[in-house]
């Protein structure tokens, strides 16, 4: 359970960053190569203030918007309904 855990926390740690780095001016989502994407001028201006994001700039993020399902402000979570766990569960080996 504790790896499920440590799994869940490290998949929302990575939708927020991502979320945060798209609300930053310039950047944007490619949906075609599934990663951040903004002028080379706009990524080191950024990392300089914030180098921890340094991988993102070529990083892929081929489930994102499943992570934006799981952790984002969707009608499933509104209702209460377990879907982070249970989308973890299908999305990484099966059955819980």
């Amino acid at each position: 359970m504790d790896v499920l855990k440590n799994q869940h926390k490290t998949l929302r740690n990575l939708y927020k960053a991502v979320k945060n780095l798209l609300n930053q001016k310039g950047f944007n989502w490619d949906s075609t190569r599934q990663m951040v994407i903004a002028e080379n001028k706009i990524w080191d201006e950024y990392i300089k203030v914030n180098p921890d994001v340094r991988p993102y700039r070529v990083k892929t993020i081929p489930y994102y918007d499943d992570l934006g399902i799981i952790y984002g402000d969707n009608s499933a979570r509104k209702k209460g309904n377990d879907a982070s766990l249970i989308l973890l569960g299908l999305k990484f080996g099966g059955p819980l």
